[in-house]
Parts: structure tokens; C-alpha cells; sequence
């Protein structure tokens, strides 16, 4: 849980045009925690949630509050962890692609 209480620290506001309003953790267990993120443009609350739910497995959690599409923030926001994550040692991330969740991208991309 250290790795990714750090990340989540390290993680820079306004990175992938996305986040510009900043975050706050507003929940943190020894198994869980949970951030929510805030678009500077209008001000858009996301959640974003990791679970260490047996060794070596985390569920993650990044989803808006409002509407249904969201053009790619939130992947841009696992991927960015995922990655940051995947640079420590004892991490194997995987990144969220066009190949990996189709359906996701054909429906959030920007068009």
C-alpha cells in the first residue's frame, strides 16, 4: 500500500490535460484507498479506487460521477498509475488500450 499512497502523491494535477482541479484522498484503510479528482474546467468530480484484494491482485476503481462518457479520463488517469506503479519494483501494471477495452474507447474517444 506504501507504493501507491506515494504515487498517489507524486501524481501531478493537469498531467494528460486532465485533473487540472486537483485531488483529495478521502478515504485510506490498510487494504484501501479512495481519491477523487477534479476537472478544472467545470469542476467534474471522479473517483478513483484501489482494493488489494488478495497477494499480488488490486482492483481499481476510476469512474465519473456525472454522465456517461468521459473521453478517455479516466483511462488516462489508470494509465498514468499504471505505469508510475509498473516503474517500482514488484509491480506488473497493465495499461488500458484501444486493443484491450475496445468498447470503452470507441465510446469515450473525443471525436
Amino acid at each position: 500500500m506504501q507504493d501507491v499512497l506515494e504515487a498517489i502523491a507524486r501524481y501531478p494535477p493537469g498531467q494528460a490535460n486532465i485533473d487540472g482541479g486537483g485531488f483529495k484522498t478521502f478515504k485510506q484503510e490498510p487494504n484501501y484507498v479512495w481519491v477523487q479528482f477534479e476537472s478544472a474546467k467545470h469542476g467534474y468530480i471522479d473517483d478513483f479506487e484501489l482494493a488489494f484484494v488478495k497477494e499480488g491482485e488490486v482492483l481499481v476503481r476510476s469512474a465519473s460521477r456525472r454522465g456517461y462518457l468521459d473521453y478517455t479520463v479516466n483511462s488516462r488517469r489508470v494509465n498514468w498509475f499504471a505505469k508510475e506503479l509498473s516503474s517500482t519494483k514488484g509491480w506488473k501494471c497493465e495499461i488500458i488500450s484501444e486493443k484491450s477495452h475496445p468498447d470503452y474507447f470507441a465510446q469515450n474517444s473525443e471525436r
